[in-house]
């Protein structure tokens, strides 16, 4: 029998645990053409959300269309402008418009450049080689207004991992262009949402950008452990298997409700339960959680410098005065500009977060795989 635990994909259907208020709130912004910035720590399942969300806006408004962009693997310029334009043609094209343009492609051999008209049919796909200039590229990021006021429809536009787009060498000018042109548009609403915090905040709060106040920051929470100890007990129950409560809760607490780690754990117990879940199983389990993102964790830390480490350490094992003398000498973080410097990385990283005046580790995992190793 396969495991009922997802994890690694987005999650869909029984998999997908409800986020209630989260969804309610999400979609009645975008419905209202609001544009939103969704903020929150990788694997929390953003782009679960955004998906269900989506999903459900769509069953409710058939004129809805959304198209999704993952900016994480967009390396030039040029690539964001042709993913932005295929991608928004695709979501509106009927399937007779994109047999005429396959029949279009097999014909001539090639895939002609983009035309940018206000009659909607005569909008094609382009050459991958294909290089906006500049006006072609005001045009590019018009296209969905143009075709929603043209087809009649709302298109949503969801770029994930829009923080990545800051790190091409283009982007402050991309920034301007984007903005002024996405921020006139009354038949397109945006979503965008991303894991690097701290970027994400400097691009949509920081009053200097050009995406200050773009629409509504929507910063995600982690999702109650009272949502979660039933969707485990009746997923465990659904499949055959039996586990208490008090297990449930365990899970939850041993990584801080964390979306993605909870599945994860919970496959791994899951695969080692025959009938119900025991202490040798849930320690088998966890043990196969830390090992399996060992790998991964030993890559974010080799890049760390000592003093780095050494302020990890510190705050493992709860410190919060990290300029204090004593603090200073146990650990040998360095001098107080060192310390400040250090934080300020760590925290750019994501690897730690001050919440409610307490500094702590971003990742559950991170942190446990950090106990057992330092």
């Amino acid at each position: 029998m396969s495991t009922p635990f997802q994890y690694g994909t987005i999650a869909t259907k029984e998999n997908f645990v409800d986020r209630v208020e989260d969804r309610a709130q999400l979609k009645n912004f975008l419905s209202s053409h609001i544009n939103v910035m969704l903020i929150s720590p990788r694997r929390w399942g953003k782009s679960s959300l955004v998906k269900a969300t989506m999903e459900e806006l769509q069953n409710e408004d058939p004129t809805v269309r959304a198209c999704y962009i993952d900016a994480f693997s967009i390396a030039s310029e040029a690539e964001f402008y042709r993913t932005f334009a295929s991608q928004v043609i695709a979501c509106t094209s009927t399937k007779m418009e994109r047999r005429i343009q396959d029949a279009k492609k097999f014909l001539t051999g090639v895939v002609p450049q983009i035309v940018i008209k206000d009659d909607v049919t005569n909008f094609m796909a382009f050459d991958v080689k294909f290089m906006p200039q500049e006006r072609d590229k005001m045009d590019i990021l018009q296209l969905p207004e143009v075709i929603a006021k043209e087809k009649g429809v709302h298109i949503i536009v969801c770029i994930d991992e829009f923080q990545q787009l800051a790190n091409l060498p283009e982007y402050k000018v991309m920034e301007g262009k984007m903005r002024s042109v996405w921020q006139h548009q009354q038949f397109v609403t945006y979503c965008m949402f991303g894991s690097k915090r701290h970027m994400m905040m400097d691009i949509f709060n920081n009053s200097n950008s050009p995406f200050y106040r773009f629409g509504q920051i929507f910063c995600l929470q982690k999702i109650p452990k009272e949502e979660w100890i039933p969707f485990i007990t009746k997923t465990f129950e659904k499949s055959g298997k039996k586990i208490s409560i008090e297990f449930a809760e365990l899970i939850c607490d041993t990584i801080e409700c964390h979306s993605w780690y909870l599945q994860q754990l919970c496959y791994f117990i899951w695969n080692a339960t025959t009938a119900e879940v025991t202490s040798d199983t849930f320690k088998h389990g966890f043990l196969q959680l830390i090992n399996t993102n060992s790998p991964m964790f030993m890559s974010d830390t080799e890049h760390l410098t000592t003093s780095q480490i050494e302020m990890l350490r510190a705050v493992k094992d709860g410190v919060q005065q990290l300029s204090a003398s004593d603090t200073k000498t146990r650990y040998r973080m360095g001098n107080p500009n060192t310390i400040a410097k250090n934080k300020r990385i760590l925290q750019e990283k994501d690897i730690l977060e001050t919440n409610k005046g307490t500094l702590k580790f971003v990742d559950p995992v991170y942190r446990l795989w950090f106990e057992r190793e330092y």
